[in-house]
């Protein structure tokens, strides 16, 4: 499909995980609303009133506390095993899988039996289930809103809830229509009841299945990550006590909750005589209004300040109780008692709804599991409160209950309250200054299509948009477990268009003409901007006959493959190999050396990168790679084993056209051990004119002939080793790190390798008048920010980040901290701090910048 002219895609992992997370509410409330809730109870009181008259209540309300007592108990270890691996969290719907399937069968036994202790049993095994896969899927959700405006987060929890009570409506009137399809009265321990419970049981099947859709969350860009949308929209509030206090009122509530809620029916049906028909029409409509009323509240919210609204949806709870609780027990005032009970649950689903918001973004990302898991402790209390309830309801009647309800809601009300006097205050982003685009309206000369745009891919087509070209992005089927996201400077509502990639080559190349002949334009190119893009630019640009590499050539993400290439070509080339399982592997890591590289056999910056140091510590890698998802593709496709280069390791940046290699920037990894571990602390240009650097490109270029690159950009990594240089890898795009580095290369050479691909594809004339290698006109360095502590990040005004600003070497900044999140030690290149780039004609100002800024990292002062 196509959308043209539109707003911001969102990631496809958030996306996706979003909409995963609407359909999981949906279905779990469907079995609630049939399996559990209300029906569940009614059958259980009549069970219990046919063995002992009087109790039905009592038994209710305890088998609701067994239920809340397993909760409590498992609740806390489901966090830390959600919270294990963070970034594995999508595997565990298979543990969620073991742990469904028995409560489906023993749920159907325990219905068609009717006794009280298999009906206990059923009701264990569900919470421990519904526990589990509820704390997973809310920590994956919570994990893909990260990215997210502090508006659009809101209003996802707010979601949430309205698709909750969508299910709740659904399976009420599902079980309302069996009803009435039935002449006879209905019994509730009679064969519709059940029916309509057996049925709710085995919703529970497409509620297991919906957890293996979730896609595993990741940070925007693995390369260089630039600075996260949450550093500018997020609420500042520097208060670490705030998810305990909110935590403590929702307590509060759901103690409160549990003494009426689950008695509403029974209320209506002992007090005011409703028919079974009547309760689930009763059922059926609440939800529906709790759905548009939470809906208008996460509308309202972020105009009235979250706490305001909550706190003002408190008071209306206390005020519907009250008002029932002066309704007279002899069955007047139906209706108005209808609109009260109905308006208390719309009113308290959305004070959660915001709450919840509130104290999910102000917890760490890795206790996002044990803080969703303390949704058990609001249900002990929901369930303790029902006992309790119970006991209160068969001697002081219902009066009596609301009226405490009531009390204890006004007591959540004034712990919440100091939430209130915080100045919740939005931090300022900085504006996309955008330029209409009318090759988007009308007809275009040329028409470029960038495949898989994030990271430089995105900053690629912004710079095409600027010298007048239309752009289509196509996204692949690789870069479905990757964000579709854009760097700052690219406004993706001045696309012409925007496509997923179709089954075939042939069916793709042909929307894309479809999409080109629609504005009367001529398809100019097809670029590569992101690495899983590589293997389709090159196959689409075959099929319409435009400038590219073809695929003659095999996988060329493939690493094993480019060592093969180089071997056949007769180049010095790491010894390799690769495989699915861990036999195709074991001669080798057997035989060669240690320290072995253990790797994706595709991947993207040091996505899985791993050097280990004995077999058995490869082999438990390879293991964990074969079974996990990679940011950038490669899913399935293999690890790959490589022998060690102990030596320098240097990026060549190259463009090709037709063949002919330009050399745009050589750079060299400055690592050094930092917390105990291997890290890069810097990217340092480096100039081509030395013998040594000479034979690097050289040797760069025929490795590109060798894979039968001839036009587009290559990020290449070579060691220089005591033999002399050997290939890494060949990355057949532009460098990454969302374009963070192209300000710094125009200064120091005049042009970028992002200018220079588009002169390959484009400008025949501007690459020819590129130089063959780089000349330097100032002294530049890329700086990788480390962090020698773990702490909380609770303000984003980092005086020190100012400092460096002020530099008159200062030339970019890209920071990968987070408001409200735990800063990591240092100890790879997913836990820096960020990079800032400094350029400047004097190199001695250069060093003496660069010094400034190591001293900030050790003592603290930058963050």
């Amino acid at each position: 499909f196509a959308r043209t002219n539109m707003g911001a895609r969102l990631s496809t992992n958030s996306s996706v995980n979003v909409r995963v997370m609407y359909g999981f509410s949906f279905i779990l409330q469907v079995v609630q609303s049939l399996a559990q809730s209300q029906y569940l109870d009614e059958y259980i009181f009549k069970v219990a009133e046919g063995i002992s008259p009087h109790h039905g209540n009592l038994v209710v309300g305890t088998l609701e506390s067994i239920a809340g007592v397993t909760k409590l108990l498992v609740a806390f270890p489901i966090g830390c095993v959600v919270d294990w691996r963070p970034a594995s969290r999508t595997r565990l719907a298979w543990v969620a899988l073991g742990l469904g399937c028995p409560t489906v069968v023993i749920g159907v036994l325990a219905i068609l039996s009717g006794r009280l202790w298999m009906l206990t049993i059923m009701q264990v095994a569900f919470v421990i289930f519904a526990e589990f896969a509820s704390c997973l899927a809310m920590a994956i959700f919570t994990d893909s809103l990260a990215s997210r405006s502090l508006d659009q987060r809101t209003a996802a929890f707010a979601n949430v809830q309205v698709f909750q009570n969508l299910g709740t409506a659904l399976g009420s009137g599902i079980y309302g229509l069996t009803l009435l399809s039935f002449q006879a009265p209905e019994d509730w321990t009679g064969f519709k009841t059940k029916s309509a419970l057996l049925a709710g049981f085995a919703l529970l099947v497409p509620v297991m299945l919906s957890l293996f859709t979730f896609r595993q969350a990741q940070k925007e860009s693995k390369d260089l990550p630039g600075e996260q949308p949450e550093i500018q929209t997020e609420i500042k509030t520097g208060r670490a006590w705030v998810p305990y206090v909110v935590l403590l009122a929702l307590l509060i509530l759901a103690l409160a909750a549990g003494m009426v809620f689950k008695f509403f029916p029974l209320f209506f049906i002992n007090i005011y005589g409703m028919s079974v028909v009547q309760i689930s029409v009763v059922q059926a409509i609440e939800p529906l209004v709790k759905a548009c009323f939470t809906y208008l509240v996460g509308v309202c919210a972020p105009v009235v300040g979250r706490a305001e609204a909550t706190s003002l949806c408190m008071v209306g709870v206390i005020g519907c109780l009250l008002g029932l609780s002066i309704q007279r027990e002899e069955g007047t005032h139906l209706l108005s008692s209808l609109a009260l009970f109905m308006f208390r649950g719309s009113l308290a689903q959305a004070s959660f709804a915001l709450a919840w918001a509130i104290l999910m973004d102000c917890v760490p990302a890795s206790q996002r599991g044990r803080w969703s898991s303390s949704c058990t402790v609001l249900n002990m209390s929901w369930s303790g409160a029902a006992v309790i309830a119970g006991e209160l309801l068969d001697k002081h009647g219902y009066q009596y209950t609301f009226c405490i309800a009531a009390g204890l809601c006004a007591v959540a009300l004034v712990v919440f309250s100091p939430l209130l006097l915080l100045k919740l205050q939005r931090l300022p982003s900085e504006p996309v200054e955008v330029s209409p685009n009318a090759n988007a309206q009308s007809g275009a000369a040329e028409v470029v299509v960038v495949v898989d745009p994030f990271s430089t891919g995105g900053f690629l087509a912004a710079e095409l948009l600027s010298q007048g070209c239309a752009v289509i992005a196509l996204w692949t089927k690789e870069s479905n477990i990757r964000y579709h996201d854009y760097p700052k400077i690219f406004d993706p509502r001045q696309l012409l268009a925007e496509l997923d990639e179709e089954p075939t080559v042939e069916a793709t190349a042909a929307r894309l003409r479809e999409v080109v002949d629609s504005v009367s334009g001529s398809l100019a190119a097809v670029i590569c901007g992101g690495d899983s893009g590589v293997n389709a630019a090159d196959a689409l640009s075959e099929a319409l006959d435009l400038r590219g590499n073809g695929g003659g050539h095999g996988n060329r993400r493939d690493k094993l493959v480019q060592h093969q290439a180089l071997e056949a070509a007769g180049l010095r080339f790491a010894r390799t190999v690769s495989g699915t399982t861990w036999e195709q592997v074991a001669a080798f890591a057997e035989t060669e050396q240690y320290p072995l590289v253990v790797k994706p056999i595709e991947s993207a910056g040091a996505d899985g990168f791993k050097l280990c140091d004995s077999m058995d510590e490869a082999r438990e890698h390879f293991d964990f790679l074969n079974s996990s998802d990679r940011w950038c593709g490669a899913q399935g496709r293999g690890v790959l084993l490589q022998e060690f280069l102990e030596g320098t390791e240097y990026i060549v940046d190259h463009v090709s056209c037709d063949g002919v290699h330009k050399t745009t920037m050589l750079w060299m990894y400055d690592f050094q051990e930092v917390n105990g571990h291997r890290v890069c602390i810097a990217q340092r240009p480096v100039p081509c004119d030395s013998s040594a650097m000479a034979e690097l490109v050289a040797y760069t270029r025929q490795c590109l002939n060798a894979l039968g690159v001839r036009n587009g950009a290559t990020h290449t990594e070579v060691m220089w080793t005591s033999g002399g240089p050997c290939l890494v890898e060949v990355n057949c795009r532009c460098q990454g790190g969302t374009g963070f580095w192209v300000p710094l290369c125009r200064k120091m050479t005049g042009y970028s390798q992002v200018d220079a691909v588009i002169g390959a594809y484009l400008r025949q004339e501007a690459f020819d008048a590129l130089p063959n290698t780089p000349t330097f006109l100032m002294f530049g360095d890329i700086i990788h920010l480390i962090s020698y502590e773990e702490r909380l990040i609770t303000d984003t005004a980092m005086p020190g980040l100012e400092a460096v600003r002020g530099l008159s070497s200062f030339t970019d900044v890209a920071l990968n901290v987070e408001l409200d999140k735990m800063m990591c030690k240092t100890t790879d290149w997913n836990t820096l701090i960020g990079v800032v780039a400094l350029c400047h004609p004097d190199p001695a100002v250069l060093a003496a910048h660069t010094c400034l800024i190591r001293s900030m990292e050790t003592s603290g002062s930058f963050v």
